[in-house]
Formats: structure tokens, sequence, C-alpha cells
């Protein structure tokens, strides 16, 4: 079974679904619609493949195996499901967020295409020093890990620090799984029009500039843009003092122009969906972690 057929739309059917019941995610502590963290158990399975859509979109990976090797892995890790008391006993037990761990040793056909996918945006968007930071990352792939925070869209950020404070206890009880010396994070987020169509503006200029002064001037652009981050706790990697390398690739064209996983507007202004790859060493991402378990009003 090939993970990504049809997830896409399953995930954003049942996300409606629910955001229909509920009618504003806003208020969802406020109707006490409490969720919890649960070990990922066997039955989790299509819903993490439908998650991990989210990340990946149409890229060729194989979240079937991905998927598998996240289960495998239980007790490490959790999802988040309605609490038992506010659980439907005539429904399926949808699961609404996953956070875990995956090691991208090349090994497993996953890690192999998430490496493809990742070598493919570095050279088409990004100057030469980050391509050669991730070719030294690929070369050590057996102590690279990536971390898979990924929930519905909207979904209540305040989940966040209990949920961090369990992989900061995972991490602790199962060092020996997951002592990466490089972490990667795929970050969700959105960035204003008007940068964009100034990277453009570049490109077209681009006669006068060489290859690696345009992608020196679109990353400077880009790196001083409005960004929306779905995930509102990742934002905090860049309200620190953490210096670490990361590149960004734009994933409109993988999209359905009416997705909510699109474009969108606020406040008149138009901002496009990228990914954002982040490359953290062992030391910052614990910091990372505990920033999150110990952050308050998200």
């Amino acid at each position: 079974m090939d993970g990504r057929d049809g997830s896409d739309d399953s995930s954003e059917d049942k996300e409606g679904d629910f955001l229909t019941n509920i009618s504003n995610l806003e208020n969802v502590e406020r109707l006490n619609f409490d969720f919890e963290a649960y070990p990922l158990i066997d039955s989790d399975k299509d819903g993490i493949i439908n998650l991990l859509t989210q990340i990946f979109l149409r890229a060729p990976v194989d979240l079937n195996s991905l998927a598998d090797k996240l289960i495998q892995q239980a007790p490490f890790g959790c999802v988040y499901r309605t609490a038992e008391e506010f659980a439907d006993e005539d429904g399926e037990d949808l699961i609404y967020g996953i956070l875990s761990m995956a090691s991208l040793n090349i090994k497993y056909k996953y890690a192999i295409d998430i490496w493809d996918l990742l070598k493919s945006r570095v050279h088409k968007y990004i100057e030469e020093n980050v391509i050669n930071r991730l070719t030294e990352l690929f070369n050590m792939n057996d102590s690279v890990g990536l971390l898979i925070n990924e929930r519905f869209l909207h979904f209540p950020p305040s989940i966040a620090a209990p949920a961090f404070n369990s992989l900061k206890n995972d991490m602790k009880a199962f060092e020996g799984f997951c002592n990466f010396t490089t972490v990667l994070l795929i970050v969700k987020i959105r960035i204003a029009e008007a940068m964009v169509s100034s990277q453009s503006y570049i490109k077209k200029k681009g006669k006068k500039m060489g290859k690696a002064a345009k992608k020196r001037a679109a990353a400077a652009l880009i790196s001083n843009s409005d960004v929306i981050y779905d995930n509102a706790e990742e934002k905090l990697l860049f309200q620190g003092i953490m210096n670490f390398d990361y590149f960004q690739y734009p994933v409109h064209s993988e999209v359905e122009k009416e997705s909510k996983f699109g474009s969108i507007v606020v406040g008149g202004v138009t901002y496009r969906p990228y990914r954002r790859i982040c490359f953290l060493n062992n030391e910052q991402f614990k910091n990372f972690v505990d920033i999150v378990s110990n952050a308050k009003g998200l």
C-alpha cells in the first residue's frame, strides 16, 4: 500500500469534520474539549500517514514505512487523541497529532526518499555552503534524526508544552536510541507574497548577477520577511540566540489552490506555503525541547 495515495483528501475531510463539529478551534478549551497524549499503536497507522502527508505533500516519500517505523518505536513518542471521557464510542479513534523522532539512516527506504527530496530542493534554491552542509550530514546519515511534530492545522498550540515535556522524558528513557548528533526539523511556514515577488524580481534581474549572488540575495530577502508558522512553538527557534543552518523551499505548486495547506490571506497580504529545513546539533535540539516544554501562552 502506498501511504500517499488518497491520504491528503482523507486527512482534509477528517479535519474538516472536526472543524465543523466544534465550529472554532480557538474555543476548544472553553468547550472543555480535552486532548491527551497516548503511545502509538498499530491502529494509528492510517492517521499517522495522513499527518505525514501534511508535511511532505506530493513528494515521493515512503510514508508507509515511515509510519511503521514510528509505531515500532513505541512507547517512544506520542499521538494526540480526545481524552477518554470525551471519546465518541460510536466513532473512530481519530488522532489529531503526533510528536516523535525517526532515524535518517539510509538503511531505511523512507530515509533515502527524504534525503533525495532535500538534496533536490537545496540544489535548486540554496547557495553552496548549505549544499555542502547537507552533503556532510548525508555522509554521516546514521547519526542524523528527524523530528516529527505534526498536528491538524489550527489545532490548539497549548498541546505543545506538555507534549514536548513528554518527549523530553522519552529522550532520557531511550537515550541510546535517539542520541543523534544532528536533528532535522521540517518547519511548515508561509511567507508574505511581497517577499516572494521580490525573489522573482531578483531572478529576472539576474543577468547582471551570478547564480550564487542571486541565491544569496533571495535568501536574504526571505530571512527578513514576514512569516507565519503553522506550529506556533516552532517560531521559538528563531527568537533566541541559537545559531544554526537552515534553508527553505516553496511548496505552493504541490498543493491544490483551495487547500487549507496552500496560500492564505491575512490582513490583505497573501502568504505562500514553504518548508523550512533546520539543522540542529544535539545540544541545540535539547535546548529547543526544553524551551517548548516550558513555554507559556502558545
